[in-house]
């Protein structure tokens, strides 16, 4: 083994060198880059999930709608109201639901009482 490290001395301090030339040049570039990862932050006054249909409508309605959930529901393409556990309600497809707390805010939204649901 010693013989084998006297012939290949130079290789060895070739190799050595190498390796710890590329330790120092990947500390330098790790020192230099001073970028570190932004924050995430949440802006709690964003809709969120909204579809591009339900975001384009908020967007062009006078209307204050509710997208995320209440206790009667209708769908931004017509004119009728439900409540949330009436049949018809559920054919309303997700991305077009819009919902009230009460039925008076639904009302004041130009949406009127289903007939086919039992109030």
């Amino acid at each position: 083994m010693l013989e084998w490290g006297i012939r290949n001395k130079n290789n060895i301090l070739t190799a050595a060198f190498l390796a710890f030339g590329f330790l120092i040049g990947l500390g330098i570039g790790l020192l230099f880059n001073s970028q570190k990862p932004s924050p995430i932050i949440i802006d709690k006054n964003v809709k969120i999930g909204l579809t591009e249909d339900q975001s384009r409508f908020s967007q062009n309605s006078e209307k204050q709608l509710n997208f995320i959930g209440g206790n009667f529901v209708a769908s931004i393409n017509g004119k009728m109201y439900y409540p949330k556990d009436c049949k018809s309600a559920n054919v309303i497809k997700e991305e077009n639901r819009v919902w009230f707390d009460s039925a008076r805010e639904a009302e004041s939204q130009g949406y009127a009482p289903a007939k086919n649901c039992s109030w």
